[in-house]
């Protein structure tokens, strides 16, 4: 089944620039195609969010991004179906 990602914000942008990159980020995902896996996003994410300010990694069926200095999620996509 073919996956369609969905940003899931869980912090408020700390900064305008983090903002600008959580629209782009949102912008990305709604154009982008049902995926065979939504973790092949990863890379784009870590485009957007470079470290080492950012971390961002991949669960069973998800991506998370943080804050490097910070223990809780900044936002996870997962997929829309979930």
């Amino acid at each position: 089944m073919l996956q369609l990602p969905e940003l899931r914000q869980e912090q408020i942008p700390n900064s305008p620039d983090e903002a600008a990159r959580l629209t782009e980020l949102a912008q990305l995902l709604a154009i982008t195609a049902p995926l065979a896996d939504l973790r092949d996003l990863a890379p784009a994410v870590r485009q957007l969010f470079p470290e080492p300010a950012y971390l961002v990694g991949c669960g069973g069926s998800h991506i998370w991004l943080h804050r490097a200095a910070e223990a809780g999620r900044l936002a996870c996509i997962i997929d829309h179906h979930q």
